[in-house]
């Protein structure tokens, strides 16, 4: 713990050390002399933390460790656990990724998609970021399923706060892990670090809604690089939030429209199937965990920009049904119509046949 907590000796330097060392107090004496060091005491701290909080420590030689991620190059020597560690004896595991300013129909779609693979005794592992994550997450545990959620950050750190809900559900049915000692804070850099992960665990990456430099095709390139089966479902092509995927098609992914199409492709080990009860998230509860990221407009009334962004961030440039966009913002329901009319006059939306709405 000591060693891999130093600063600047990742995964492959700690193992480089230990091999030219011959063990990781050998390794930390001669540091030491150099730079400092993660102290003892700090580790001690650590695992006493670990014991409060009811989190468990896992080393590489611990059977616990899960085997899939054991096989990448730049594994993590130790990860943190909270939850259901029975979780990571299940090899078959997919990753479900994609953008966090998702639209409406991405957000069911994800859901739908980890519901159904969760039933199939596949663990669903994500990033518990906004959008996307969430739902996949959000899917599995209402299908009853198992999920993991990985952390750029420290265990004990909830990021972003608003998933903080999310992550007691997943806690208390599923599980949180990360490579990242406690009180660690979210930083640009541990994302990369963490998604080499949530492709490492699983045999292969569902990409959902992905634009071209989104971090969900970084985690795509790395399942590439891992050996891992890439999937991904097409989008318009004039939408951007569909960029990503559409490219990963065109080189090689396979598509998916559901569940389906990623199991009769998934490489299965065998494990013993158990009937599930598969309930779809309600689109309230997915919306509840989606971005409101699309800019304001100038001409549209500054005290109800929030609600305006917000409608906009779920519309696709493929389209949402009306109904269900009313019931996802939860507001009455001549108030949405009213601003979807104003949306189309501003030329942010358009209507198409039956009774949907697009993104221009």
């Amino acid at each position: 713990m000591q060693l891999i907590n130093t600063p600047g000796i990742g995964p492959i330097g700690f193992r480089k050390l230990l091999r030219q060392f011959g063990s990781a107090e050998n390794a930390l004496s001669a540091l030491s002399r150099k730079k400092e060091v993660f102290s003892r005491r700090k580790a001690e701290e650590e695992i006493m933390t670990a014991e409060l909080k009811h989190v468990e420590i896992i080393t590489a030689e611990d059977e616990a460790y899960p085997y899939n991620l054991k096989q990448i190059e730049d594994f993590p020597p130790i990860l943190y656990a909270k939850g259901n560690i029975e979780l990571l004896k299940n090899d078959n595991m997919l990753a479900v990724v994609g953008s966090r300013s998702a639209s409406l129909s991405a957000l069911k779609l994800a859901g739908r998609i980890a519901a159904d693979i969760a039933r199939k005794d596949v663990v669903v592992v994500s990033g518990m970021a906004r959008g996307i994550d969430a739902a996949a997450h959000l899917g599995a545990l209402e299908a009853d399923g198992g999920t993991i959620a990985v952390l750029g950050t420290g265990i004990d750190v909830v990021y972003p706060l608003e998933n903080e809900k999310l992550y007691n559900k997943l806690v208390q049915n599923g599980l949180v892990l990360t490579e990242y000692p406690f009180h660690t804070k979210p930083q640009a850099t541990n994302f990369p670090r963490r998604n080499r992960i949530v492709s490492g665990l699983s045999k292969g990456v569902l990409v959902i809604e992905a634009g071209v430099r989104s971090g969900s095709l970084i985690t795509a390139h790395q399942a590439l690089e891992q050996g891992r089966d890439v999937y991904a479902v097409p989008g318009a092509p004039y939408d951007g939030r569909a960029s990503g995927c559409n490219k990963l098609l065109k080189e090689g992914a396979i598509l998916v429209d559901d569940a389906d199409d990623v199991l009769d492709n998934f490489d299965f080990s065998p494990v013993t199937f158990a009937p599930r009860h598969v309930k779809e998230p309600e689109t309230a509860d997915l919306f509840e965990y989606s971005l409101d990221n699309t800019e304001n407009n100038s001409d549209i009334p500054e005290q109800s920009g929030d609600e305006y962004s917000k409608l906009l961030s779920l519309v696709s440039a493929s389209g949402e049904d009306v109904d269900e966009l009313i019931r996802a913002m939860g507001l009455p329901t001549e108030k949405v119509l009213t601003m979807i009319v104003e949306l189309e006059l501003d030329d942010r939306l358009m209507r198409l046949p039956g009774n949907k709405v697009a993104k221009i």
